[in-house]
C-alpha cells in the first residue's frame, strides 16, 4: 500500500520472538462504540500498514470477531487481498453458517471460522460445503479432545486445515498441542507468548514457547502439572467481554 505508515517496534518484536504468524483484531472506537463502516476502513488501513512493516515473510491473520455484516465483510476481504492474508477470521456471525456461501463465492481471501462451535454438528455446514479454509477448533468449547479429533478428521476430508483457537491459558494450550500433534492437517496454533505472571506461577510444567513454535512438555498426560496448593487460593471468576454499541446507542455485534 503506497504511503503506508510503519508501526514502530512491531518488526523488532517479530524479529526478537521469531514469530512467523501474527494475528490482530479489526479495531473499534473508544468507549466500545462500533461503527461498521469505520471499522471496515480502519481494518483495511491497519492490515496494509502491518504488511508494510513486517514484510512478506510473516503471515498475517485478521480477526473480525463476527463484527461485520456481509457488505462490509466482502469489501474488507477484497480490499486486503493484495496484501495476501493467511486468513480472515470470523468475518461474519457464526449463527448462520450459510451466510459464508456469498462471501466464499465473491472473494479469494482464505476464510477461517468455528471457535464458537461446540460440536461436529455445528461445524458440519462449513466443512461439507467447503465454506472455510481453516477450522478454528477450540478444545475447551468443542466438548474436549475426542470431539475435536472428530472435527479435525471431517475437515481433513475437505482439505481444511486446523488453526486451533487457544486464548485461555496453559491447560487448553497443552490440550490443543496434543490435538495438533496427532493430526496431519494442522496449519497453526494460536498461542499467547506468556500467561499472566500469577497464573504462570501456578504451573510447574507447561508447554514451552520457542521462536516460531510451541514444544510439548515431557510429562505424562496432556503436558501440564499444577501447584495444587497454590491453585486452591484462587477463586474462579467469569471474564466479562466488551459490550459494543453502534453510534446511536443500539447493541451491535461484538
Amino acid at each position: 500500500m503506497p504511503g503506508a505508515v510503519r508501526l514502530p517496534g512491531l518488526d523488532a518484536v517479530v524479529a526478537q520472538h521469531g514469530w512467523r504468524h501474527l494475528r490482530f483484531a479489526a479495531p473499534h472506537d473508544a468507549n466500545d462504540v462500533l461503527d461498521a463502516r469505520r471499522c471496515l476502513r480502519d481494518s483495511v488501513t491497519l492490515f496494509h500498514q502491518v504488511r508494510e512493516t513486517v514484510g512478506e515473510e510473516v503471515e498475517l491473520i485478521l480477526d473480525v470477531h463476527t463484527r461485520l455484516d456481509p457488505p462490509e465483510a466482502l469489501t474488507l476481504c477484497r480490499e486486503i487481498e493484495a496484501a495476501r492474508p493467511y486468513f480472515v477470521e470470523d468475518p461474519l456471525r457464526c449463527e448462520n453458517p450459510d451466510s459464508y456461501r456469498m462471501l466464499r463465492a465473491r472473494t479469494g481471501v482464505p476464510l477461517a471460522a468455528g471457535e464458537q462451535y461446540g460440536s461436529k454438528w455445528e461445524f458440519r455446514t462449513l466443512i461439507e460445503a467447503d465454506l472455510i479454509d481453516y477450522a478454528r477448533v477450540d478444545v475447551g468449547v468443542a466438548a474436549g479432545l475426542t470431539e475435536a479429533v472428530k472435527i479435525a478428521a471431517m475437515a481433513e476430508t475437505h482439505h481444511i486445515k486446523l488453526a486451533t483457537h487457544n486464548p485461555l491459558g496453559p491447560v487448553t494450550a497443552a490440550s490443543s498441542l496434543q490435538l495438533n500433534l496427532s493430526r496431519p492437517n494442522v496449519a497453526v496454533q494460536e498461542h499467547q507468548t506468556e500467561p499472566e505472571p500469577a497464573i504462570a506461577a501456578l504451573f510447574t510444567t507447561r508447554p514451552r514457547v520457542v521462536p516460531g513454535r510451541v514444544e510439548a512438555a515431557d510429562v505424562p498426560g496432556i503436558g501440564v502439572d499444577i501447584d495444587r496448593v497454590a491453585a486452591r487460593t484462587y477463586q474462579a471468576t467469569a471474564a466479562e467481554r466488551p459490550h459494543l454499541r453502534s453510534d446511536d446507542g443500539a447493541f451491535t455485534n461484538w
